[in-house]
């Protein structure tokens, strides 16, 4: 099993379990929280949208450094992280958020580490520049560098556009268990705040 194989795999365990929990659990859901969740569930879907224009079609095929990727070397897992963050405010719980990120840190971080040393041996001395150069989970918004043209490969951004779809629609089912709790359809026996 490899590396993004684990990933998988244990995400699948740990979101099964952190699905439980919501399912018996409450929140302190406010507009106020609402709003920020939404927010980041959105900037999450079309960041991964935007940063899988650039990449879609060059993963291990070039160091790619123009767009999203000029700030940061992972743009997606870093929206990825951003919409885990806005799920768990939806929710109405900055526990609930905090586990998400837990999440994301056990299931993503070696994926990020594994990945970096795969991209150093296809491309060494270009890759070495690029991370040198660009953060590894945090944009740095100054290095922003947009080219007037890119190649761009529908079959497979399709894939991602897909996922990150999945994620928008992410805010619509934490609303949906949000009200189940509310109407105590749902159990309430964990407090989440």
């Amino acid at each position: 099993m490899d590396t993004q194989q684990k990933r998988l795999f244990v995400s699948r365990v740990l979101s099964s379990l952190i699905f439980l929990l919501v399912m018996v659990s409450i929140g302190n859901p406010n507009i106020y929280f609402d709003i920020v969740g939404f927010v980041f569930i959105v900037i999450a879907g079309v960041g991964r949208i935007w940063a899988a224009a650039y990449i879609s079609g060059f993963k291990s095929g070039k160091v790619v450094n123009i767009g999203p990727y000029s700030m940061v070397r992972n743009p997606l897992y870093f929206f990825s992280f951003v919409g885990f963050i806005g799920i768990g405010l939806v929710f109405g719980s900055f526990i609930l958020s905090l586990l998400l990120v837990a999440v994301f840190m056990i299931t993503h971080w070696p994926t990020i580490l594994a990945e970096e040393k795969k991209l150093r041996g296809l491309f060494g001395k270009d890759y070495d520049e690029y991370f040198n150069k660009t953060p590894r989970f945090f944009p740095k918004f100054s290095l922003f560098y947009n080219p007037e043209v890119i190649e761009f490969y529908p079959v497979k951004f399709t894939k991602t556009l897909v996922e990150a779809t999945y994620l928008i629609f992410t805010y619509g089912a934490v609303k949906l268990i949000v009200w189940l709790h509310e109407a105590n359809i749902l159990p309430n026996m964990i407090n989440l705040f």
